[in-house]
């Protein structure tokens, strides 16, 4: 490990294991974490980049490249790219093989990594949505202690949540749940945070052209999940019938319209992809 007494400023540190990441962290607190660099230096296309005055590499630490699977889960390190992950096969869930499929293209995903794509400033990560449809958990990790937070109260508090307690996300933990029917819609402007815009993502299980589970979930700078929505179309048969339709998108459009109150092209676009993923 370096001499942290005789280090001067504007450094990129390299950090072997978390243990000395946390002890770089802990000497300079201004300091980046970087991974792939995507959300760091999207937009700059000057000949020197501007960059934070100490960065964090993440590179060479491989406790957070690890990943393992159980008959119930399966744990990816954070800095584990995008592209990794696709091409560990079969073992991940096909819903998030689909979304990071739709994220940049193959230089991106070949540079983001996981734990970047959730902590994204930029837009509304795509994959907030298929986490939390999925209901993943991830793993907080600071110096002294660790602990795990579902990814939908991430979402809401995790960045406060890091930064009070030191904190980088380590680990994500997605159950094994393989699902019949997947639809995914991006909306709005797909290269800025376009305030009308954001991921809708349904998640749906079919036995015997029954309805057994049904996740419906929008992320943007809103969160919409249709909870009494999925509750009433557990059971229903499929295709649905008229009626039933009329219903599911009637108690929709409500739901749209408190939640979205002054985003009136987002509720349309919105009801329009529920309409057409509710066809089955």
């Amino acid at each position: 490990m370096e001499d942290l007494n005789n280090i001067p400023h504007n450094q990129v540190f390299n950090p072997y294991n978390l243990s000395e990441l946390f002890t770089f962290w802990n000497r300079f607190p201004d300091s980046v974490l970087f991974a792939g660099g995507t959300d760091l230096l999207r937009g700059q296309t000057g000949r020197i980049f501007n960059m934070p005055k100490n960065l964090i590499s993440l590179d060479k630490v491989e406790e957070l490249k690890k990943y393992s699977r159980t008959e119930r889960h399966l744990e990816l390190g954070a800095a584990l790219c995008l592209s990794d992950i696709i091409r560990l096969g079969k073992i991940v869930p096909e819903a998030l093989v689909t979304i990071i499929n739709a994220i940049g293209n193959p230089r991106i995903r070949n540079l983001a990594t996981i734990g970047g794509a959730i902590m994204s400033t930029h837009r509304y990560s795509d994959l907030h949505a298929v986490l939390i449809a999925l209901d993943a958990t991830y793993e907080l990790k600071s110096a002294a202690s660790s602990r795990w937070i579902s990814a939908s109260k991430f979402i809401t508090a995790g960045a406060d949540l890091l930064q009070e307690e030191k904190a980088l996300i380590s680990r994500i933990r997605i159950p094994l749940t393989s699902w019949s029917y997947i639809f995914h819609k991006k909306i709005g402007d797909l290269h800025r945070d376009d305030p009308e815009g954001g991921t809708f993502l349904i998640l749906c299980n079919v036995m015997k052209n029954t309805i057994t589970e049904i996740h419906l979930i929008f992320v943007g700078s809103v969160i919409v999940r249709f909870k009494d929505v999925e509750t009433n179309l557990v059971g229903q048969n499929i295709p649905l019938g008229n009626k039933n339709m009329e219903t599911i998108l009637a108690n929709c459009s409500a739901l749209l319209e408190e939640k979205l109150s002054n985003h009136h092209f987002l509720q349309k676009s919105l009801y329009r992809c529920i309409e057409t993923a509710l066809t089955f």
